[in-house]
Order: structure tokens, then C-alpha cells, then sequence
């Protein structure tokens, strides 16, 4: 424990030392940079490439050894350049970051907006997750989303930084319910990862890929408390540093429905689509989680 400040300072050095090098690059190359640092990773990082490779046997049996251990390989490239590219995207302000979005489905949050119940918008550890914040802060005005604050307090605050560009806001995730019923009440939007796995006392067991996942329940309950929707969105990378973001129909609480039954089909429905949007594009999400408990398999 005596070498944990001496550790973080390290991690903050080197942290510091990759931010400026990847602001000597373009952004496109950021991302090619990033690659060959997950490829790195993938080689050197034995533990999470074996949870990585369980977890897609569990998950998609269907696929070979060789397939699934190409899809891991793939995965730790894809986290490495989504690791470059959220601290190169930091260059841009808020007319350049917007030019570089493709926008699918956006009509679907003017649809739930238009309830005046404020919105919450679900998505996962899925494509380029950290730049969705930034893209409705400047587009559709502020939003709160709950995260877990960083080990390292030196690297929180960097985070904090850059999560809170363009008037957003972060919740920690600890004690965050009061705070998001607040921002419900005032009609706010706010942002929840659905795919983490949560302690027992906390979760709920529902179907993932047909295997119980300790699940959530806070936003099933508030959807169905308040009447407020749900929006799925994924954003995804394209070619020469743009994006591609993804926005998929509300998911509105059955009306006059409460309990824990409703709780439970609610948080299925939205790692149902958690789930189809992983298994478009199964090599860009993070298998490198404990994301089953062994002894519910």
C-alpha cells in the first residue's frame, strides 16, 4: 500500500507523456498508434486475454478457438485505439469535433425529448463509448452520466477534465441514485453503461447471451418510476478519425406497471439490445471484464 502514491505518480508521468505524443500526431494516427499499443497489451497481458477468450466461449459458442482468439486479438487493437483516440479527440473544439460525426437515428431522441420527461440514454463498453457525452453535450445541450471514479486520483482529475468538456457533468457512481433522480426532476439527460457486471447486494441476475448477468436495476426502476425513456446509442470509428454513431428506437416503461417482475423485464429488454449491437460488432467490446459470475454459468 506504502508504494500506491509513488505507483500513481508513475501511471500519471506516463499518462502525461502519451497525451503529448499523440497530440504530435494527427488524429487518424492516434488511432493506428493506439492499435499497436493494444496489440502490445494482447501479447503481454496473459490474464485478461484468457477471461477475454472464457468469456466469448460462454458467449457466442458458436465460434471456433482460432475465430475467437482472432476477435480477442482484435478486441485488445480496438481498446488501444479507443484508449489514443478519446485523449486525441481533446484537440478538437466544438465546431471541428462535431463535423466529424455521422448521425443514424437521430430523430429517435427528438422523439423521446419531446415527452418533457428527460431522457436517458443507455449505452455499453462498446466502439468509441467516451465520445457520445461530448457529441449530446454540444448537440442537444448538457448531460449527466455516472461513472466510476479512477483509482488514481492524479488520472481521475484528467478524466474528470475531459469528461466534463462542452457543460457536462459527471455523477460517481457510488451513491449516484440521489443525484439521478435530480436530474430526472429536472428534466435532464443522463447517461448510464449498462454491460458492467455490479455486486450481488446491488444487481439483479438477468439472461446476457443466455447466462445470468448481476445487472443494474437503478434505471428500469427509475424509467418505470418517472415515465422517462430510454435511448440506446452506440459510436463506432470510421475512416480518417470520423465517427459513426448510431441511435436506436426509445425504450418507453409500460405504462401502470411497477414491481420487481416489471424491474426484471425492463433491464432485460435493454441488455437485449446491449447485446445485438455486441454481436455486430463483437471485436469492439470489452470481453476483457468479469462480466459472469462463475458460480451462475
Amino acid at each position: 500500500m506504502k508504494n500506491r502514491p509513488v505507483r500513481h505518480r508513475i501511471e500519471y508521468g506516463l499518462y502525461l507523456t502519451l497525451k503529448g505524443f499523440l497530440r504530435t500526431l494527427s488524429h487518424p494516427a492516434a488511432r493506428r498508434f493506439g492499435r499497436g499499443v493494444g496489440a502490445l497489451a494482447h501479447a503481454v497481458d496473459r490474464r485478461h486475454r484468457e477471461i477475454a477468450l472464457r468469456n466469448m466461449a460462454l458467449a457466442l459458442p458458436e465460434t471456433t478457438e482460432a475465430e475467437r482468439r482472432r476477435l480477442v486479438r482484435e478486441c485488445f487493437r480496438h481498446f488501444g485505439s479507443a484508449l489514443c483516440d478519446a485523449v486525441s479527440a481533446t484537440r478538437f473544439g466544438a465546431r471541428e469535433l462535431c463535423h466529424l460525426f455521422t448521425l443514424e437515428g437521430w430523430e429517435h431522441i427528438d422523439e423521446a425529448e419531446r415527452l418533457g420527461k428527460g431522457l436517458f440514454l443507455l449505452t455499453a463498453h462498446l466502439g468509441f463509448w467516451e465520445l457520445s457525452p461530448p457529441l449530446i453535450g454540444l448537440t442537444r445541450g448538457p448531460m449527466s452520466f455516472v461513472v466510476r471514479p479512477a483509482d488514481n486520483p492524479w488520472l481521475d482529475r484528467e478524466l474528470l477534465a475531459m469528461r466534463e468538456r462542452f457543460g457536462n457533468t459527471v455523477i460517481p457512481k457510488r451513491g449516484a441514485a440521489r443525484r439521478m433522480i435530480e436530474v430526472i426532476r429536472e428534466r435532464g439527460r443522463l447517461g448510464i453503461l449498462i454491460d458492467q457486471r455490479v455486486q450481488e447486494r446491488e444487481g439483479i441476475a438477468v439472461p446476457f447471451f443466455g447466462h445470468p448477468a448481476l445487472t443494474s436495476p437503478i434505471l428500469a426502476r427509475l424509467s418505470l418510476r418517472t415515465g422517462t425513456p430510454v435511448v440506446p446509442l452506440a459510436v463506432y470509428p470510421e475512416p480518417k478519425g470520423r465517427y459513426r454513431v448510431v441511435v436506436r428506437e426509445p425504450i418507453f416503461p409500460p405504462a401502470g406497471e411497477s414491481g420487481d417482475e416489471a424491474v426484471a423485464a425492463l433491464t432485460r429488454r435493454y441488455l437485449e439490445v446491449a447485446e445485438e449491437d455486441i454481436r455486430q460488432h463483437p471485436e469492439m467490446w470489452l470481453w476483457m471484464h468479469r462480466r459472469w459470475d462463475e458460480k451462475r454459468r
